[in-house]
């Protein structure tokens, strides 16, 4: 089980990504990996996340499953919360259990994720489907103020327009399904 604080800022990227990569690497920064990501994330019938800002997440990277917990954001500059995830061998079996205790699936959200490490920084190059291009920058247990920093300064190096996102996909995803559904 792991608990931490993770701080992330994301921007939606104005420039393409295969070139935003190539800088990456030119720069020296760590290439991480490249994976397709999975997210089901649940909500409850007693406990509504959306009115509690919390999230639970089933999360299937390649033949890796997991559950994480997210509680509300804490953070003014980033989205910042703590997650708490544990590590699953079947995610249809948990979903089940999950199901049996008054919780549903209600949003799958795939994307393409490319990430890269810088000190304390894992930067993201992310394609989620229906949303479109980002870039993200997590830090696990490090100041908010050290993350807006280093964000401003990744900006800047790499030419990067848009203001700072601090929703999640999900939030995101659900504001556009929210928009389009005009009831």
């Amino acid at each position: 089980m792991t608990d931490v604080i993770e701080r992330e800022i994301k921007i939606k990227l104005d420039i393409d990504p295969s070139q935003l990569v190539r800088n990456l690497e030119k720069e020296g920064f760590e290439y991480l990996g490249e994976e397709e990501q999975e997210d089901v994330y649940l909500n409850g019938t007693v406990k509504d996340f959306r009115d509690t800002d919390e999230a639970l997440r089933i999360r299937v990277v390649n033949d890796k499953v997991e559950l994480t917990y997210k509680s509300p954001k804490m953070g003014k500059d980033s989205k910042s919360r703590e997650e708490i995830t544990v590590n699953l061998d079947n995610k249809e079996s948990m979903i089940k259990i999950l199901e049996k205790l008054g919780y549903k699936s209600s949003y799958v959200l795939r994307k393409r994720r490319i990430s890269f490490r810088k000190g304390n920084f894992t930067v993201c190059v992310d394609n989620v489907e229906g949303l479109g291009n980002f870039i993200e920058i997590e830090g696990i247990d490090v100041k908010e103020s050290d993350l807006v920093s280093f964000f401003q300064d990744f900006k800047g190096k790499f030419h990067l327009n848009g203001e700072p996102i601090t929703k999640s996909y999900l939030e995101l995803m659900v504001n556009k399904l929210d928009n389009s559904n005009p009831n």
